[in-house]
């Protein structure tokens, strides 16, 4: 008997340990290890989606440093033709930090000064776009962080454009990743970003020296300076960023980088090792593309539903935008999509094709809430209180649309058929009749 009981318990044992076993060979399929990190603050999120894929510390908040920069262009590239002239003003030439060397009275192009900004990193540049476009340093901070807050980066709060310390100048790994994400959709912010190197030929140093700006990216393939100086920093797929450093906010950077058709954008805060931050961008960025699939699961103008006026029309729900899904590696790639929405009744009401039906429909991935969705009418009905004429496109047969004129029209035809078979029926009694008095007419 204890033999027996022996046995049980050691079967139950290897039967716990092979389970156990079976869970961490799953969990390792599902997501390899993320690479050491040296910074505080990280966040990689999807460039397409804005989900988060990996964080650590991300809504803490930190000094961004230079990448402060990012949100500088982006108010700039709003409010500015970049052929747009500047005139130097009295403060920039006095700012702390990197420097492209300006003076009062210069007069610079926006462009140019973008390219003063994102590249060597210049805060006159910075303080130069400040007062051109806010009046002041002071009031284009503001403008700095109403824009943040617009597009969800409501953790962060700039005092200054160029990043330098200044109490309550912070942000978050996950705000700056936003911030950037938005940049990115500026063409013109990933050009500049990506110029290697620039020549300002009709802007000589006061001593007859030429100035140049020389693009300071340490991870970037664009950038020779970061082939020379740090080829093991450089990581091929990378398409644009900022770097930062001060004292108190150590290394900042925020990165973009897409691979066949994956987009990921990496922030990272606060880190103490340059070597190390700047040697975990690329092991991060490629962990990234390892163990996660965006797609694109509904396309502009897709059904997704259908809305069913009466027996006879129904018009098509389609979608108003393109909406993507970020999926692990080992996921099943085709998803259950479904909606969910308030009814309305709209029976009584003319539809066009393209009307929106339905705002902020739900949509759900595999049964849960994912995004909203308008979900736009793909056809048309006319309706009057007199007649009502009912019209779909790409919604019912041409059988269903004509069956009540045919069915008015078979009844017309029959009443009229009875009618005239009676007028010839009567006729001949008629004629009978007349036959009948005239033949008694005759004897």
């Amino acid at each position: 008997m204890g033999k027996y009981i022996k046995k049980i318990i050691a079967s139950l044992f290897i039967f716990v340990i092979l389970i156990w076993n079976i869970d961490m060979i799953n969990a390792n399929a599902y997501v390899s290890e993320v690479p050491e990190l040296n910074a505080q603050g990280v966040c990689l999120i999807d460039g397409y989606t804005g989900d988060i894929l990996y964080e650590k510390n991300s809504d803490v908040q930190f000094e961004p440093a230079s990448t402060t920069k990012v949100m500088t262009a982006i108010i700039t590239l709003e409010n500015c033709s970049l052929t747009e002239q500047v005139t130097i003003g009295e403060n920039p030439p006095y700012a702390d930090g990197s420097s492209m060397g300006l003076q009062e009275g210069e007069v610079y192009t926006v462009e140019e000064l973008l390219i003063g900004l994102l590249l060597p990193s210049a805060n006159d540049a910075a303080e130069a776009l400040a007062e051109h476009v806010g009046g002041s340093v002071e009031n284009f901070a503001k403008m700095m962080t109403a824009k943040a807050h617009e597009i969800g980066a409501v953790n962060t709060t700039f005092k200054n454009p160029s990043g330098l310390h200044e109490e309550g100048h912070l942000t978050t790994a996950h705000d700056l990743a936003l911030i950037l994400q938005y940049a990115a959709e500026y063409n013109d912010f990933v050009r500049i970003s990506q110029i290697d190197e620039y020549y300002y030929k009709n802007h000589p140093y006061s001593d007859g020296s030429e100035r140049w700006a020389i693009n300071g990216n340490n991870c970037a393939p664009y950038s020779s300076y970061a082939q020379y100086n740090y080829p093991e920093y450089v990581y091929d797929y990378l398409f644009t960023g900022k770097t930062g450093w001060t004292d108190e906010a150590n290394h900042t950077y925020v990165a973009a980088a897409k691979k066949d058709s994956q987009y990921l954008i990496a922030a990272f805060l606060n880190a103490d090792n340059k070597a190390e931050h700047y040697g975990s961008v690329g092991p991060l960025f490629d962990w990234g593309f390892e163990n996660f699939i965006t797609k694109k699961i509904v396309s502009l103008g897709e059904t997704l539903d259908s809305y069913v006026i009466n027996n006879d029309v129904t018009i098509p729900l389609t979608s108003d935008r393109d909406i993507y899904y970020t999926f692990l590696s080992t996921d099943n790639l085709s998803p259950s999509i479904t909606v969910n929405y308030a009814k309305k009744d709209y029976s009584t009401q003319t539809i066009n094709k393209g009307d929106i039906l339905f705002e902020n429909a739900s949509l759900l991935v595999n049964g849960s809430t994912y995004t909203n969705v308008n979900l736009v009418s793909a056809g048309s009905r006319i309706y009057t209180t007199s007649v009502k004429v009912e019209e779909t496109v790409n919604s019912i047969s041409s059988k269903k649309f004509f069956k009540p004129s045919l069915i008015a029209i078979v009844i017309i035809l029959i009443i009229l058929f009875f009618n005239i078979r009676r007028s010839i029926r009567r006729k001949i009694q008629y004629n009978k009749r007349r036959r009948s008095i005239r033949r008694k007419h005759r004897f």
